[in-house]
């Protein structure tokens, strides 16, 4: 590049030949003191070792057979309009020279350059410009990050037996009420025989269960998944795991039927009777559901509870804790607007793991 124009610069105690571009922007400078070459581009190296040896031949030590290696600087920051150089800065150049500094951006820079041999060169690509000096040390701001990029745990690829996608909601008391003596056949001859039976509250539950299915299933033209009786070590289940770009929630059913519900100062109240103690935060499928999902995915995975109370003729809530929702099922479709928690990618990647029943063994 038979354009390029070396021009010298003194200033703060620098004494350095900077390398321009017709534009006037700095593509890189020769240190006399230290004996050193910054590039701060690097297709510019050959370029501006060869515009140094061309235009300032009694330099050897600096673009010779000894010359060091090559520094490349930092990014360019964009092109500002050049400043007028000062008095003073005149002066020092001397009358022969061209007393205009490179643009003012690149100056930091050139404060203490570091030898080449000390810090890799790609750790000084990408070092602040503003402070070059810190090009050797780790960013504190880049270490929790770094834990964060974990190593997701492997996962056993999804079987026919191991999806839980099919699954219905109330899936464990289905299980229960067909090991009962309450099954089709039992029932009809119940009917027959014209006898009264008292009613099993587990059916009562599966009814809700259904209506909260129900509402869950609109949300999916939202972009949602559901996945419901999501079955846990222990016997126990997650009645329904809702995921989306609102986050996860873990919602659980409370079916009480033509009853007046108020939750409030840990206690629960149906119609007029004693308050009792309920807590609201005690639900630990939120915190298994996380940790499961956490263990298979390199990002947070925060997990709400959501409690759904079916059947009832009022609710009222008084300050329900952070990260718990109260409300009836037809109030589900509060959730469907809710963003900015997961990506789209991330919401199929949850999915995908939530759905393989070889997630859940350690949850």
């Amino acid at each position: 590049m038979q354009d390029l124009k070396v021009t010298s610069w003194q200033l703060f105690g620098h004494d350095r030949l900077y390398v321009n571009l017709p534009d006037g922007t700095a593509i890189g400078w020769a240190d006399r003191g230290s004996g050193t070459i910054t590039v701060l581009h690097p297709r510019y190296r050959d370029a501006v070792t060869d515009a140094l040896a061309r235009q300032v031949p009694d330099l050897p030590a600096l673009v010779g057979e000894d010359a060091p290696a090559v520094v490349p600087g930092p990014p360019a920051p964009p092109v500002i309009p050049r400043i007028p150089p000062m008095r003073g800065m005149r002066k020092r150049g001397g009358a022969g020279r061209d007393p205009a500094p490179p643009a003012p951006a690149v100056e930091p820079v050139a404060v203490r350059e570091p030898e080449p041999d000390s810090v890799p060169v790609q750790d000084r690509a990408s070092a602040p410009i503003a402070a070059p000096s810190a090009g050797s040390a780790p960013d504190p701001a880049s270490a929790p990050q770094a834990e964060r990029r974990r190593r997701p745990a492997v996962l056993p690829p999804l079987t026919p037996a191991s999806d839980l996608a099919p699954r219905r909601p109330g899936a464990g008391l289905r299980e229960q009420l067909g090991e009962s003596a309450t099954g089709a056949l039992v029932r009809a001859a119940t009917g027959a025989l014209r006898r009264t039976k008292e009613a099993d509250p587990r059916r009562g539950a599966l009814a809700g269960e259904r209506r909260v299915g129900a509402e869950l299933k609109r949300l999916t033209r939202h972009g949602w998944r559901v996945l419901h009786s999501v079955p846990l070590p222990d016997g126990t289940e997650i009645g329904h795991l809702l995921i989306g770009p609102g986050g996860v929630f873990a919602v659980t059913t409370e079916h009480r039927p033509d009853a007046s519900v108020r939750i409030g100062d840990g206690t629960l109240r149906i119609g007029d009777g004693t308050p009792q103690p309920y807590d609201l935060g005690g639900s630990p499928g939120a915190h298994r559901a996380r940790a499961a999902l956490e263990a298979h995915c390199t990002f947070d995975v925060p997990v709400q509870t959501v409690l759904v109370f079916t059947g009832v003729t009022a609710l009222e809530v008084v300050a329900p804790p952070p990260g718990v929702r109260v409300c009836r099922e037809r109030e589900l479709s509060a959730l469907a607007p809710l963003t900015g928690v997961l990506t789209a990618t991330q919401v199929e990647r949850v999915y995908d793991v939530a759905r393989n029943a070889e997630a859940w063994p350690d949850a």
